[in-house]
C-alpha cells in the first residue's frame, strides 16, 4: 500500500497541510480517492444522499443536514461534493461515533479538503500511519494525535474563519 504524501494531498497553490484549502489539485485529489480506498472509499453527495434516503426510509436524515450540524464532511472536487465513507458504517449507513469523537477534537474552521486530508496523510504519532487506518483500531490513538494538534500549532498563524454555509448551498450539492 502506498500512502499519499502531504505534496499530493497538498494544493497546487503550496499551502501546508491544515490550511484551509480553497482548490485541491487533481493530484490530491486522486490521493484521497486512494487513500480512502480501503476503508469505504469516496462517494459523490448525491449518491450518499440517495443511498441515506433509501436505508433510513421511516427516519429519513438528509445528507444536507448532516452536513450542515457538522455530523459528516465532505470537500467540493470540480463543482461535486464528494464523501468519505469512512464516516459511515458499511453495513446500515449509521453514523461512526468515533470519527465524530476525532473531529470534534480537530479544528472546527478545517475545510473539509483539510479533514480529508488530515484523517488520509500519514502521522507521525500513529507511527507513520493514517488516521483513517487507524481510527476502528486504535479510536484513542487517533484521538491523542488529534488533541497534540494545538500543542503543535500553538506558534503557528490562526486559521481564517470559514465561510458560512447555509443548508441550501449544502443540498445544492446532493
Amino acid at each position: 500500500m502506498s500512502f499519499p504524501m502531504a505534496s499530493d494531498i497538498a494544493p497546487a497553490s503550496g499551502l501546508p497541510l491544515g490550511a484551509d484549502f480553497e482548490v485541491p489539485s487533481r493530484r490530491g485529489f486522486i490521493a484521497l480517492l486512494g487513500a480512502f480506498r480501503a476503508t469505504g472509499g469516496t462517494a459523490p453527495g448525491g449518491i450518499v444522499g440517495r443511498l441515506l434516503e433509501e436505508h433510513r426510509v421511516g427516519n429519513a436524515v438528509s445528507l444536507a443536514k448532516l452536513i450542515y450540524t457538522g455530523q459528516v464532511f465532505g470537500f467540493e472536487w470540480r463543482a461535486s461534493l464528494w464523501i468519505p465513507m469512512f464516516q459511515f458504517d458499511a453495513d446500515d449507513l449509521a453514523l461512526k461515533e468515533g470519527v465524530q469523537r476525532v473531529r470534534a477534537e480537530l479544528p472546527s474552521q478545517w475545510s473539509g479538503w483539510t479533514l480529508a486530508a488530515w484523517f488520509a496523510e500519514p502521522n507521525a504519532w500513529l507511527e507513520g500511519r493514517s488516521p483513517v487506518d487507524v481510527l476502528d483500531s486504535d479510536l484513542q490513538a487517533v484521538m491523542r494525535a488529534a488533541r497534540l494538534l494545538e500543542s503543535v500549532d500553538e506558534f503557528s498563524l490562526p486559521l481564517p474563519p470559514p465561510p458560512p454555509q447555509r443548508v441550501h448551498e449544502v443540498a445544492a450539492h446532493v
